[in-house]
């Protein structure tokens, strides 16, 4: 989802146990591409029927079994171990060991080499008209390679895939940052675009990428001297390396537990039976508190004594000190690259070519929503104001300078919302569990493939894996299948926990969606699709990776029970998963999710909508060991539980985009010398006052900074966008058809191919907002609800 040069990045069922099948009958049923019962029943089942799956996928199974004990033995699975493999990851048929990733790795770059000059010396008229598509084809070639290492550095549990991919990474990171600045191919590219007698027969598309790719190559800094350029591979490279490891390391807290000494821990009314759970010290003096888990957000909810919650709260939310030098150095470093590129901030230089497209824009959105929203914030914090002011029997004379956002401390928040939830006798926890019975993964899968059929003619379709094809074999694969077109893309689905794995829910796109170029001989490495018109083209291949825990639910099966905000993460992800395979471009630079980056978040939020609509709940949810439907009143009301909050949590999403712009603004050239990350984020905490914390390091933990540099606020601006298009499209029918179709015809197909103004108003049916500028941005920022 991130554009860095002529790389266009990506940045829970019935209860009674089924009869076991077979392999073979298993992979008919569910193979097998009808309409029947069945099929319905194979997707449910390939998540909740733990018998059902292990069965039909006891090879992979096996497999992973002699993989362990191979590398118990030599602690590598090298080239000898392959020959138990039958392909390799995503039947790609190098990726069966570290090894064989290298390989691909080096085979990959030899292609890049053979393209490169073959495009340098190929002066012909119809060398140059095929230029700009030899130039999308190198880039893919890079792409594969890329987004593959950085899925299995992210996400691959042996530690040598890791180690294999995060090499190959670098490598062809660096190498890619050199065509960056390769002035010849930058000359060239020029001249076809400013040559008539070409250009017209060039289709859009390839206009459109050439273009792109040609103002990438001048953010380059391509013409300066050779050594600024040398500099700007050189800091690009520091850049994605310090970038990762900041981003590998935002899950540890500063330390595991805080230690309060036993009087103070029984002087603070806390409940014996959270009190019981809690270990002392070897002396026996202290108590020790986790700072992470559920014992940690239980003291938090039941503790009066706000001293200890305090420093519990700024426990849970700090980093350990290394990961602020990570931060501090990533922030120097982009801001050393914008200087010398002649820019005055990060922040300016990572805006060219995005919706927004200055600082000065950002940050009005983000002041306009922060105006709009505090007053809404400080509105929803009075009960707990009121409350604190009460159970700390605060005199008048004390207070009377305090408003509400001057009392309420982010410590605050869970205790007196358990206070204020005991006093309305309301019994949200249990609601929780309650209406997670209704919500399997299976069933949340079979709904999210019934929407997909209803709204747009697609429907998710389980298939067993090859030998190899996953990283795990808990993974399920899944074919996305057109009614019209058939396959038209894979799905990995690697939900549910175990360990090592981490618990942030992540989308990746292996592959884009992409034609076959053409002499594109060795199809191998790739899967194939076929267009209605007969072309073929590369399958979009995703991996969607969360954490979903199963537990014991009845006669001792074992299922996976989401809660409503687990459904709607499943429902984001799943969200740009469908923009990868419904976009129909023909070029991978323009291909699904490689589009601006604050446009990219639009579908996946827009997903979010459904997940909190009760019609398509209704839909979904059957109770896990009767099957009854979830009674509407109990998600009505468990939905309007979950609006508790909600313009807090805007306000500190408004918080986080005006941060990351802080972080990446002008005054960091100006001020290096003086730059101290931590105060940076405390001041503008106190700043904008909703639920102060300045007491933690959270900053560090935020690990979107590398990811969206100077582009959050695109949450909040997609929010805003996807607001109007459920309005518009989706509110009244969420399952409808012609809704669907006109998202599918107006955003997804174009994917970056189309300006993103031009999506909205054809979408919109507002031809105003097509040229974008400040009234556009006004209008979107006008949304009643985000």
């Amino acid at each position: 989802m991130f554009k860095t040069g002529i790389l266009k990045r990506n940045l829970v069922a019935n209860s009674k146990r089924v009869r076991l099948v077979t392999t073979r009958h298993l992979a008919t049923q569910v193979n097998k591409l009808s309409n029947s019962n069945g099929q319905v029943e194979s997707l449910r089942r390939t998540f909740d029927d733990a018998d059902y799956w292990n069965e039909a996928n006891k090879q992979n199974y096996a497999l992973a079994s002699l993989k362990g004990k191979f590398l118990s033995n030599i602690g590598n699975i090298g080239s000898s171990g392959t020959q138990h493999l039958e392909t390799g990851l995503f039947r790609n048929p190098y990726l069966t060991s570290p090894d064989g990733l290298r390989k691909f790795s080096r085979q990959s770059l030899n292609q890049a080499y053979e393209l490169l000059e073959d495009m340098k010396n190929d002066e012909t008229p119809q060398g140059l008209q095929n230029y700009i598509l030899r130039l999308d084809q190198l880039s893919d070639t890079l792409c594969r390679v890329i987004d593959l290492c950085e899925f299995i550095r992210s996400s691959h549990p042996d530690s040598h895939f890791v180690d294999a991919a995060q090499d190959c990474h670098e490598e062809m990171f660096e190498f890619m940052n050199v065509l960056n600045t390769d002035v010849n191919l930058c000359n060239k590219l020029r001249t076809v675009l400013n040559t008539p007698e070409v250009v017209c027969k060039l289709s859009s598309e390839e206009v459109k990428v050439g273009k792109i790719l040609l103002e990438d190559f001048e953010k380059s800094g391509i013409y300066m001297n050779p050594e600024i350029r040398e500099q700007f591979i050189a800091l690009s490279q520091e850049i994605s390396i310090v970038g990762q490891d900041f981003i590998n390391n935002t899950d540890f807290v500063r330390t595991n537990y805080i230690t309060v000494d036993c009087e103070t821990i029984h002087n603070s009314g806390i409940n014996q039976l959270i009190l019981s759970q809690l270990s002392k010290d070897i002396k026996g003096k202290h108590y020790k508190i986790p700072t992470h888990g559920y014992i940690a957000y239980s003291v938090l909810r039941a503790c009066p004594d706000e001293i200890v919650r305090k420093k519990l709260w700024t426990a849970m939310h700090s980093c350990p000190d290394k990961q602020i030098v990570r931060l501090d150095q990533l922030v120097r470093l982009r801001a050393v690259l914008a200087f010398l590129m002649g820019k005055k901030s990060y922040a300016e230089y990572q805006l060219e070519g995005k919706m927004a497209k200055s600082p000065e824009e950002v940050t009005d959105f983000i002041d306009s929503l922060i105006k709009v929203t505090q007053p809404k914030a400080k509105q929803e914090l009075g009960f707990i104001s009121d409350l604190k002011r009460k159970h700390m029997d605060l005199p008048p004379s004390e207070t009377s300078n305090l408003d509400t956002l001057d009392i309420v401390r982010p410590w605050d928040r869970d205790f007196y919302h358990t206070i204020y939830s005991i006093q309305q006798r309301r019994q949200s926890p249990i609601d929780d569990q309650q209406i997670s019975m209704y919500f399997t993964l299976g069933n949340v899968m079979q709904g999210l493939s019934d929407l997909f059929h209803q709204i747009y003619g697609i429907r998710l379709e389980p298939v067993i894996a090859q030998k190899g094809e996953t990283w795990s074999p808990e993974v399920r694969r899944l074919n996305v299948v057109s009614d019209e077109e058939g396959v038209i893309g894979v799905v990995y689905c690697d939900l549910f926990e175990r360990d090592g794995k981490t618990s942030n829910p992540s989308h990746f796109t292996v592959c884009c969606s992409r034609q076959i170029y053409p002499k594109e001989n060795d199809l191998s490495t790739i899967q194939i699709g076929t267009n209605k018109d007969g072309t073929k083209f590369q399958l979009p291949i995703i991996s969607l990776v969360c954490n979903f825990a199963s537990s014991v639910v009845s006669f001792g099966q074992s299922l996976c029970l989401l809660h409503i905000s687990e459904i709607e993460t499943l429902f984001h992800e799943m969200g740009h998963a469908m923009h990868s395979m419904l976009g129909r471009t023909r070029l991978q630079n323009l291909s699904g999710t490689r589009c601006a980056t604050d446009f990219v978040e639009l579908p996946s939020i827009l997903m979010e909508h459904f997940a909190r609509d009760t019609r398509v709940l209704r839909q979904i949810g059957k109770h896990c060991n009767t099957g009854e439907p979830v009674p509407e009143s109990l998600l009505t009301n468990y939905l309007q539980d979950l609006q508790y909050m909600q313009y807090c949590e805007t306000f500190s999403q408004a918080k986080m985009a005006m941060l990351d712009q802080r972080l990446h603004g002008k005054e960091i050239i100006t001020g290096m010398d003086t730059l101290d990350v931590v105060a940076l984020y405390q001041n503008l905490e106190r700043e904008l006052r909703v639920l102060v914390d300045d007491q933690s390091t959270w900053c560090g933990r935020f690990g979107h900074l590398f990811g969206y540099g100077a582009t959050y606020y695109s949450y909040l601006f997609d929010r805003a966008i996807a607001s109007k298009v459920w309005e518009s499209l989706f509110q009244e029918d969420p399952f409808s058809r012609a809704g669907g179709q006109r998202f599918k015809e107006y955003v997804l197909k174009w994917g970056g191919a189309k300006d993103p103004w031009q999506c909205i108003a054809d979408v919109l049916d507002q031809p105003e907002l097509s040229q974008g500028g400040t009234d556009a941005m006004q209008f979107i920022g006008r949304s009643e609800e985000l």
